[in-house]
Formats: C-alpha cells, sequence, structure tokens
C-alpha cells in the first residue's frame, strides 16, 4: 500500500495547474465506482461548464431535503461505523490517533493541491455556494486517511478509504468541484489557472478560466467576472 500510496501522489503533484487535463467519461467512470461502493446504483451526471452554468443547474434545489443529504448521510455512517469498529479497541484507538496526526503531517509535505482549493461561495448564490465539495481538499483528506489507516487493522476504514481513492483518478481527469442531489452528481471541472511564483494572479486580469470561457479575475476576497472573457 506504501508503494501505492506514493504512485498515486506522485500524479496527483503532476496535474498541471494551467492546463489541467479533462476527460468527463474517465470521472464520470470514477465517481460511479465511488458510488457502487457505497450502494447508490442509479448514478447521474450533469455537467456545468463553468460556475454560472453551475448556478443555473442548482438553481431552486432545497439543500435541507432528504434527498439532498442522502450522500453526506451515507457516508456520515460509513464513517462512524468504521470510527466505532476502531474504538472498540483502546489500543487500536490510541494508535490510529497517532498514526493520525503522523499522516497529516506526511501528506502536508508531501502532497500538495492547494493550489485546487478553491473557494467559490461569491460565484455560486444561496445555500449551493455551501454545499459544494472541493475535490482537491476531499482527496487531501482521503490520503491522510489512507496513510493513517496503513497503520493498523481496520476492515471498515479499509471499506471506507476504498470508497473515496476514485475521487482521486477523478481529479486528476479534471474535476473541480461537485454537489450531489440524490444519487445525481452535479459536476463543475478544474479551470484553467495563470499562476505567478506558484500563486494565483491578482492583478485584475483572469486568474481562472472555465471550459465554457468564463473567466474570473481573482483579489483576497475571492473571484470575480473578468473584463474579457477567455477561451478555453
Amino acid at each position: 500500500m506504501v508503494d501505492e500510496v506514493e504512485k498515486i501522489i506522485s500524479r496527483l503533484n503532476g496535474i498541471d495547474p494551467e492546463r489541467p487535463y479533462f476527460d468527463p467519461l474517465v470521472v464520470e467512470e470514477a465517481v460511479g465506482r465511488h458510488a457502487r461502493l457505497i450502494g447508490f446504483r442509479d448514478v447521474r451526471f450533469t455537467w456545468a461548464m463553468g460556475p454560472q452554468q453551475a448556478n443555473e443547474a442548482l438553481a431552486g434545489i432545497d439543500f435541507s431535503s432528504s434527498e439532498s443529504c442522502l450522500w453526506a448521510d451515507t457516508t456520515k455512517s460509513m464513517r462512524a461505523e468504521a470510527l466505532a469498529e476502531v474504538n472498540a479497541d483502546p489500543a487500536i484507538a490510541e494508535a490510529y490517533q497517532k498514526a493520525q496526526a503522523t499522516a497529516a503531517d506526511r501528506i502536508a509535505e508531501a502532497l500538495h493541491l492547494e493550489i485546487f482549493a478553491l473557494t467559490l461561495r461569491n460565484l455560486i448564490s444561496g445555500d449551493a455556494g455551501t454545499r459544494g465539495y472541493n475535490v482537491a481538499s476531499l482527496v487531501t483528506s482521503v490520503m491522510r486517511d489512507v496513510v493513517a489507516n496503513s497503520s493498523i487493522e481496520s476492515e471498515r476504514l479499509e471499506d471506507l478509504n476504498e470508497a473515496y481513492l476514485p475521487f482521486a483518478d477523478a481529479l486528476m481527469a479534471g474535476l473541480g468541484s461537485f454537489w450531489i442531489v440524490g444519487e445525481r452528481f452535479v459536476c463543475l471541472p478544474l479551470p484553467r489557472l495563470r499562476l505567478k511564483s506558484g500563486a494565483l494572479i491578482s492583478d485584475g486580469e483572469p486568474a481562472a478560466v472555465w471550459p465554457n470561457g468564463e473567466a474570473y479575475a481573482f483579489r483576497e476576497d475571492g473571484f470575480f467576472p473578468a473584463l474579457q472573457s477567455v477561451e478555453w
């Protein structure tokens, strides 16, 4: 597992923020694998090729409904069961806590996805602005859990990590963010980013451009529409 983790980390670090690879079919296959592993069978995909399209696709959704909470409730239940298994043995629980701290340090040093952890709250209106999932942040947490779990034996934790690992493939295929309503995934690709010294440019020029040409400049308080559109 250690060698596999190192290979995944290397591939994730190889994502080019200025020209990310994008293959929606690969994304759907990867997310579909995740869905099947948590018991979803009727998965559907809606692609929004820019934040404005995402706004339109998410308009009118009640994110407090049982349908909208299905994925979160399902994965939360799986995690609770896994942690209950770990905590049933005090020695294993203590070892896991130490392993988590070590794993967090290791991942912070080895995995560098921070540039992809974009905050879209000021681009996505209403509840949807806080109900989306950033894939880079999710994958960072997944890799930390995978490393920590390698130090103990827990079948339920292994199953949980196996269910989440497909998101690493989805990120490498260009999935940036997603929202879930029932078993429907609303997907937003990674944008092309313009960087200077490893950080987003903040000179008023487009810093993030999505596949449909939506372009946004960047400043400390987030993204805002750029004055000109840019071809993908």
